[in-house]
């Protein structure tokens, strides 16, 4: 046998060795390890379980649910281009998928182009379950609509998050901002004093943005 053949013959025993192993646990399981990688904030290690869980294929795993995942682990290293390019994947998997209408929009909004998000919201409305999944859709236009200089818009869709979930921080952070360019400041004041209680990270951020906007 040549040397050439030897090669050739080894490389198939390989590919045959990798296939099997990911025929064998067929994604699901590194998926999961990557879910439990990305709630405790180790994005880097959880992408690449994601991307090693495509790689194999899954079963049990949606496959939309994983191409989102792989977008947010993207959006969190600060990758914007590929976290877009992963949630448009999830959306060829499954057109009214509604996490990923709303994680798309929010990789728009981050990456500067507003009109791309608003157009993603405006569609995840579509397909708003109207439960605990649906604040962050909300937060998301509240969030739009005050860089629009909206507020009245933001206060709709913030007030409508915290009557599905009184316990997002986000929620009353940007309310408070919100508040405060519709020139109702005890509201500001209230839902910033919630915000804190919440324990949002960046309230100094916050009040900087609130003392802004009583500044123009």
């Amino acid at each position: 046998m040549t040397v050439k053949k030897l090669a050739a013959v080894i490389m198939a025993i390989l590919f045959s060795v990798v296939l099997a192993s990911c025929s064998s646990s067929k994604g699901d399981g590194l998926a999961q390890e990557g879910e439990s990688l990305y709630a405790n904030g180790n994005y880097s290690e959880a992408l690449e379980k994601y991307l090693s869980a495509e790689e194999c294929g899954v079963d049990d795993f949606e496959k939309e649910k994983l191409c989102s995942c792989i977008g947010n682990c993207y959006f969190k290293l600060g990758d914007y281009e590929n976290s877009i390019e992963y949630h448009l994947k999830s959306l060829e998997e499954d057109p009214e998928y509604f996490d990923g209408w709303v994680n798309l929009g929010v990789a728009y909004r981050q990456s500067g182009d507003n009109d791309r998000a608003m157009s993603c919201y405006e569609t995840a409305l579509n397909y708003d379950p109207e439960n605990g999944a649906s604040v962050q859709l909300y937060v998301s236009l509240g969030a739009l609509y005050i860089e629009l200089g909206k507020p009245i818009s933001a206060i709709k869709y913030l007030e409508k998050a915290s009557t599905v979930s009184d316990g997002v921080p986000e929620v009353y952070a940007y309310l408070s901002i919100a508040y405060a360019m519709a020139l109702e400041p005890e509201s500001s004041e209230e839902a910033f004093d919630k915000a804190q209680a919440l324990g949002y990270p960046d309230m100094d951020e916050i009040r900087e943005q609130i003392d802004k906007v009583g500044g123009e």
